[in-house]
């Protein structure tokens, strides 16, 4: 997959030197995000005569003075993880209205829903969405958004998941497909060793993040309809695969010891236990959910 790098956040007001700590942060986020996917990192066409906190990496031009030469160094091979493919053409991004800044490879983003990666030399870019204004071809300027991964923590890896393989699966067979992406997510996550109220908040936070990265989609409407006040439900259903599978609802499992979902068919039959692994068991007990008022 692509994710494009937020040329917007190569900008800083404080020193090539000052941001080292930073840009070799960064760097690692890349190495850490090359280890789990195919990822193809994509810049804009001129990232090398782009300057990085005031620093030509291309010339060797500083604002702030000269460099240290391993610096230099660091900064080639870290431009040179970039494929520079992105034309300074439409779509641009830009955070305001009037487009005065603006960035052809977050708005390629943008239309290609993918992610980017940002440096945060100010803090500015140390978010998870970036909000702003979208321009295409033939349209008008229209407000947009673009995830935004900045630093690592679980929750970006569901971006590197491409939720359209799950139509190859059936949602009831195979419900937790993306096996080596989930293993990677709950990577250092101790369920067992929590006491109840803080397993329980370990349970659906992580949860929800390993249901969406197999292809779940939040249902609201029906996990309301099975919660009551003693006890709160998070339920997902397969709307993200084709229409001709069947239609499922995944329930995150409160009372296990480790991360588990019950399954159930469309008119809310249990059909069994599924672990976040992909492992099936048959329904021991009752586990149907009410799918209709």
């Amino acid at each position: 997959m692509n994710i494009y790098l937020n040329d917007l956040s190569l900008q800083s007001g404080k020193s090539i030197l000052d941001n080292m700590p930073m840009i070799k942060k960064f760097n690692t986020l890349l190495e850490k995000l090359s280890s789990v996917s195919n990822i193809t990192f994509c810049a804009s066409h001129n990232l090398w005569d782009t300057p990085i906190s005031g620093y030509n990496v291309k010339t060797g031009e500083c604002t702030s003075g000269s460099i240290p030469y391993d610096y230099a160094m660091y900064l080639k091979v870290l431009y040179g993880k970039f494929s520079p493919t992105i034309a300074d053409t439409l779509p641009y991004f830009s955070e305001t209205e009037e487009m005065k800044i603006k960035s052809s490879a977050v708005g390629t983003a943008c239309v290609e829903s993918s992610p980017v990666i940002s440096f945060t030399f100010d803090g500015q870019y140390a978010k998870d969405t970036i909000s702003g204004w979208l321009q295409e071809h033939g349209k008008a300027v229209s407000r947009s958004k673009v995830n935004n991964i900045y630093e690592d923590k679980p929750s970006i890896y569901t971006h590197l998941a491409d939720i359209s393989i799950c139509r190859d699966y059936n949602p009831l067979e195979n419900p937790m497909w993306n096996k080596e992406l989930s293993k990677k997510l709950l990577e250092g996550v101790d369920f067992i060793g929590q006491n109840a109220k803080a397993r329980e908040g370990l349970l659906i936070k992580y949860g929800k993040i390993i249901a969406e990265a197999n292809g779940w989609t939040y249902n609201d409407k029906i996990s309301k309809l099975n919660s009551n006040s003693g006890q709160l439900r998070y339920i997902f259903d397969s709307s993200l695969f084709y229409v001709n599978y069947p239609t499922a609802y995944l329930s995150i499992d409160l009372e296990g010891p480790e991360l588990a979902f019950e399954v159930c068919n469309k008119k809310g039959k249990h059909q069994g236990e599924c672990s976040w692994d992909g492992k099936m068991k048959k329904p021991k007990k009752n586990h149907d959910i009410k799918v209709k008022p």
